[in-house]
C-alpha cells in the first residue's frame, strides 16, 4: 500500500510546489503536466489513458458540521483509499476541496477501466472512524477516455467533469462515462453560479407544491414544498439542476429559511381557509448540522402563526447518519417544537431500519429509485413489503416517491404503504410564485 508522505514533503520546497499540502496527492497544475505526457507517450504506442473525476460526497458537510480539521482528516483518509485502490497502475491529484483525480495509463478498453471504478465506489463508501465518530464520504465518478473522449488534457479533463456531473445527477454512488451527448447536457456549473447569486433579489425562485396522498382514501393530506428557479437565461430548473451550485455558493443558508418562511405563510392561508393540508419541507444535509435550523424553524412558525402540527420537516438520509449522535440530539429539539419528521430518499444510502430507532421520526419515504420497476421484480417487491411491516411495528408511516402510474400505486397500498407521491398526481401540482 502507498502511503501519503506529507511530512516528507514538507522540507522540499519543489516538492511542496507539486503536492497537496493535505492529501499529499500531486497539484492540479502538476498533474496536468504529468497527464500531456502520458498522452504523448500514448500517441506513439497506440495505448489509451483513462482520466476519472472523483467528487467526494458530503465533504463539504463535514466541513460545516464538524470544522475544517475533521474534513481535512476525512479528506486524506479518502485519497488514500483511492491510492490504494489504483495502486501502481495509476496516479492521483486533486483538482479542488472535494474533487480528485485519478489516470490510469496502458488501459485497453472502457470496459476494463469499469471494475477499478466500481472498487473506487465500493472503497470510497465503507464508514471512516474519526476521534470516535463514524463518517461517511462515498463518491461519484466520471470517466473519460484518450484517445476516444478527448486528445488534449483540457477535453479529457473537462469531459470526464461533465460525465461526472451526469453521475452525481443519477444519486450517490454512481458513475458515467463520457458520451458526445453530454457536451448539451445542461447549463454549465460556473455560469450557473453566477447567475444563481442574484436570483433572489431579481424575485426569480417560486415555490412549486407537490400533493402528497393517503393511499388508501387517495386523499391529499400534504403538500411538498419544492423550489423552482425560473432563470431568464436557463429556463425553469428544478432543485436537484441548480442544488449544487447553490452548495458551491453557500447560499443554503439564505434559501432554506426563506423556503420554510413561504411555505409556512402559504400553509397558513391554506389553513385559514379549513383545509388542514401539512406542508412538507426538505432540508438538505447540511441543514441538519447547523445549530440555527431549529430557530429558523420557529421563527416560521410564529411569523406565519401555522399550528405546528401542520409543519413536516424532510431529511435526507445520508445527513442523518453524518454525525448520529449530533444529530439525534438535533432532532429531538426539534420534535418538541411540534413540527412532524420524515426521512427522504431512504434505500438509497447508509442508512437501515436499524437506525430508525435513533430517531423520532413519523415518516419514511422510500426513494422513486427504489421502487422503480419493481412491478416486475419480485426482489424488490419483498423488500417492499419487508420494510413498510418493519416501519409499521416501530409505528413509521412509509411514503413512497416517484409513483407514476395507477398500476403501481395500486401495488403500494397493497403492501401497506401509507402515503403516494410522483407525476401521476402532476395535474394537481400548484405554483406560486408570490413567495419573495
Amino acid at each position: 500500500m502507498r502511503q501519503l508522505a506529507i511530512q516528507s514533503r514538507s522540507q522540499d520546497p519543489a516538492s511542496q510546489s507539486r503536492h497537496d499540502d493535505v492529501t499529499g496527492l500531486a497539484t492540479r497544475r502538476h498533474a496536468e503536466h504529468q497527464l500531456a505526457s502520458l498522452l504523448a507517450s500514448a500517441a506513439e504506442q497506440g495505448t489509451k489513458v483513462a482520466v476519472l473525476h472523483v467528487d467526494i460526497d458530503r465533504l463539504k458537510e463535514i466541513n460545516h458540521s464538524l470544522g475544517r480539521s475533521v474534513g481535512d482528516a476525512c479528506l486524506r483518509l479518502v485519497a488514500q483509499r483511492i491510492v490504494d485502490v489504483i495502486d501502481l497502475k495509476g496516479s492521483a491529484s486533486r483538482l479542488d476541496s472535494d474533487e480528485i483525480m485519478a489516470v490510469l495509463p496502458d488501459v485497453t478498453t472502457l470496459e476494463g477501466v469499469l471494475p477499478i471504478v466500481e472498487r473506487l465506489l465500493e472503497r470510497t463508501r465503507q464508514p471512516i472512524d474519526l476521534s470516535g465518530r463514524t463518517l461517511f464520504a462515498s463518491c461519484c465518478i466520471g470517466l473519460a477516455l484518450y484517445p476516444d473522449h478527448g486528445s488534449t488534457v483540457t477535453e479529457l479533463m473537462r469531459h470526464a467533469n461533465l460525465a461526472r456531473r451526469r453521475a452525481q445527477a443519477r444519486g450517490s454512488m454512481q458513475y458515467w462515462a463520457f458520451s458526445p451527448e453530454l457536451l448539451d447536457d445542461g447549463p454549465d456549473r460556473i455560469a450557473l453560479r453566477c447567475e444563481l447569486r442574484d436570483a433572489f433579489a431579481r424575485g426569480e425562485m417560486e415555490l412549486r407544491y407537490r400533493p402528497v396522498l393517503c393511499a388508501r382514501s387517495g386523499q391529499v393530506v400534504a403538500v411538498s414544498a419544492q423550489p423552482r428557479w425560473c432563470s431568464p437565461r436557463f429556463g425553469v430548473l428544478e432543485t436537484a439542476q441548480w442544488l449544487p451550485a447553490a452548495r458551491d455558493n453557500d447560499q443554503l443558508h439564505e434559501i432554506c429559511p426563506w423556503v420554510l418562511a413561504s411555505a409556512c405563510r402559504h400553509a397558513r392561508s391554506w389553513y385559514e381557509a379549513g383545509s388542514g393540508l401539512r406542508v412538507v419541507v426538505g432540508v438538505p444535509s447540511e441543514g441538519l448540522v447547523d445549530n440555527v435550523l431549529v430557530e429558523c424553524v420557529r421563527f416560521a412558525l410564529e411569523e406565519s402563526g401555522l399550528p405546528a402540527g401542520l409543519l413536516e420537516i424532510e431529511l435526507t438520509e445520508g445527513g442523518l447518519m453524518q454525525d448520529p449522535e449530533h444529530v439525534c440530539a438535533l432532532l429531538e429539539r426539534l420534535k418538541a417544537t411540534g413540527v412532524g419528521l420524515s426521512i427522504d430518499g431512504f434505500g438509497k444510502g447508509h442508512s437501515s431500519l436499524g437506525h430508525l430507532s435513533l430517531f423520532p421520526i413519523d415518516t419514511l419515504k422510500l426513494d422513486a429509485l427504489f421502487i422503480d420497476d419493481c412491478l416486475d421484480n419480485p426482489r424488490r417487491q419483498a423488500i417492499i413489503r419487508s420494510v413498510i411491516g418493519m416501519a409499521h411495528e416501530l409505528g413509521v408511516r412509509v411514503a413512497a416517491s416517484g409513483v407514476g402510474s395507477r398500476q403501481l400505486a395500486d401495488f403500494l397500498r397493497e403492501q401497506g404503504c401509507d402515503l403516494l407521491q410522483g407525476s401521476l398526481w402532476s395535474r394537481m401540482e400548484y405554483s406560486d410564485s408570490s413567495s419573495e
